[in-house]
């Protein structure tokens, strides 16, 4: 078995050796991301007294794109996003009581690059994107079993304190994508792509909906992070 996989290494050696050097005209594959967020301001609200924890990493993003030779060193293409993270905890003054918080985003648009080659098959590209899209806050807070009995009991409770709490809250996002990324083609048709940018994030603090209708006040959240990107790429 081990043979047989230095074998096939050593044939993607040779063909990565025997490859053209020219850019691919065209590509597409699978992109994985992780978008640093500035958590302040939603931390502030995470709730620790009561067991939540914070946020801290950064979000994992997941999608595909391609692009198209339009012209000399230029390409056009689109790519698509969607990740989630959210942090949860049982409350530590009441056991029957537990909380989560998740901040998802979705946004698709286009991109633009320009491809260099530096050195051998290496290849350069800088480029920017704008994307389209949506961020979605989901505050949940239960007690008790989940079960259709419990939720029409608390539908129908004339109590203040509900046992079931579900928002969900989003707002309209625009990207601004600046990136720089590092392109090696393994062999003429498949390589892989590691590429570092900047989301700048444009949307509304005071314009977040919930089911549609305006949430009151402003709830900010820091979008505007760096990112960092894998693509593996097929390409001919």
């Amino acid at each position: 078995m081990l043979k047989k996989n230095l074998l096939v290494l050593l044939l993607i050696i040779v063909f990565s050796a025997s490859a053209s050097g020219q850019a691919y005209r065209a590509y597409g594959g699978y992109m994985v991301g992780l978008w640093s967020i500035n958590w302040t301001s939603l931390n502030l609200q995470s709730k620790p007294e009561f067991g939540m924890g914070k946020f801290e990493k950064a979000m994992f993003l997941n999608g595909g794109g391609g692009a198209v030779n339009v012209y000399d060193r230029i390409y056009i293409g689109g790519a698509g996003f969607t990740g989630n993270i959210q942090i949860n905890g049982a409350d530590t003054t009441n056991f029957n009581v537990n909380r989560t918080l998740s901040l998802s985003s979705a946004m698709v648009g286009p991109y633009l690059e320009a491809n260099y080659q530096p050195y051998g098959i290496l290849e350069l590209n800088l480029g920017a994107g704008i994307y389209f899209g949506e961020t979605s806050l989901n505050v949940i807070k239960d007690s008790g079993t989940k079960s259709w009995s419990n939720i029409w009991n608390s539908f129908g409770d004339g109590g203040d304190e509900p046992s079931y709490v579900t928002n969900k809250i989003s707002t309209a996002i625009t990207v601004v994508n600046p990136y720089l990324s590092l392109r090696y083609p393994l062999t003429p048709w498949f390589g892989f792509d590691l590429s570092i940018g900047y989301f700048l994030t444009f949307y509304d603090p005071n314009g977040w909906e919930a089911n549609n209708s305006p949430v009151a006040d402003k709830q900010e959240v820091g979008l505007s992070n760096t990112f960092f990107k894998i693509s593996f790429i097929f390409g001919g």
